[in-house]
């Protein structure tokens, strides 16, 4: 898969069937979106493509107000690249962007930047200034350039319409084991493991540490963790969050993972919570933590055990 990170197109420019949108998550809605414009490209004998943007445009719209996200920008370009995809095209969304006039926006990012065969979107896909743009100026435009349009309808699984809402209303309130009938998978953080501070070593619990560089829809707080290494799975404890009781301000997922030794930075880890021990605290002292530490993976292993996912003997 071919990733563009600039807005200019790219030299050489294939017939292509393209899709559109913000994609946190890739749940099973974007998920029957971009399998919509995958299987009509092979139809066709053409490229598919996928057009999203980066930061969230809402991060730019309302930049009071952050953003929380379903996946780091790695596990997205990780996820769409499973999907089968030929090509993503990510621009850069800023407040010019957003102000520009739905039609411009259409010609500049879809139109002229593609030999577009054909245009696959979302239900809820609206475009330009004020989200003005929408099905129906799409319509008009693709008997202007001769491109076919399709609108997917939304996903429906258990009486409710799957969305990135609903998504991270579920992990704000730790319902992790309702995510994958509307995510398609388990709810996870992945990302490159990176040299910390090393005070987890220190204290006798040496972590793997992910920084996310986005605001996660995870809260702070300390969780029991599914882990996924090299094709194989642990178990463990992370804490998420900036670390009070050492007055850091730089979010990090630190997981403690039970009976591992091995160096795996620069390695990619795939961090499943399961169930949330508690809230992030900031304590009096590195004696404090430590006990509470101790105590944390006690709860964690009993909560394993209760689950049959750990045995009494481990």
């Amino acid at each position: 898969m071919q990733v563009y990170r600039f807005q200019k197109k790219p030299v050489d420019i294939p017939r292509t069937v393209v899709t559109i949108g913000n994609f946190d998550g890739i749940h099973l809605g974007h998920r029957e979106l971009i399998s919509a414009a995958v299987n009509e490209a092979h139809l066709r004998g053409c490229a598919s493509a996928l057009v999203t943007f980066n930061p969230h445009p809402q991060e730019i719209i309302h930049s009071q107000q952050s953003v929380s996200h379903i996946c780091t920008s790695v596990h997205q370009l990780r996820l769409l690249e499973e999907q089968g995809l030929d090509e993503v095209h990510v621009i850069q969304f800023t407040s010019e962007l957003s102000q520009m006039h739905p039609e411009d926006f259409a010609l500049q990012f879809l139109i002229k930047r593609f030999d577009l065969v054909k245009l696959v979107i979302g239900y809820d896909f609206r475009f330009g200034k004020h989200r003005a743009g929408d099905f129906k100026l799409l319509e008009n435009l693709s008997q202007q350039f001769n491109f076919s349009l399709e609108e997917i309808a939304p996903v429906q699984q258990k009486g409710q319409t799957v969305s990135s809402s609903l998504i991270r209303q579920l992990i704000r309130e730790f319902r992790f084991a309702e995510i994958p009938q509307y995510l398609g998978r388990e709810y996870s953080i992945y990302g490159k493991v990176e040299k910390g501070e090393q005070r987890g070593k220190k204290l006798g619990f040496s972590t793997a540490n992910i920084f996310p560089e986005v605001t996660l829809a995870l809260a702070a707080g300390v969780y029991v963790t599914k882990i996924k290494l090299a094709k194989k799975i642990y178990f463990g404890v992370t804490n998420a969050g900036n670390k009070p009781t050492f007055g850091n301000n730089t979010f990090t997922v630190e997981t403690f993972i039970f009976d591992f030794e091995d160096d795996i930075y620069g390695e990619y880890l795939e961090v499943i919570p399961l169930h949330q021990l508690r809230p992030e605290t900031k304590f009096l002292g590195i004696e404090d933590l430590k006990k509470q530490i101790m105590k944390d993976v006690k709860s964690a292993q009993k909560y394993l055990i209760s689950k049959n996912l750990m045995s009494k003997n481990s």
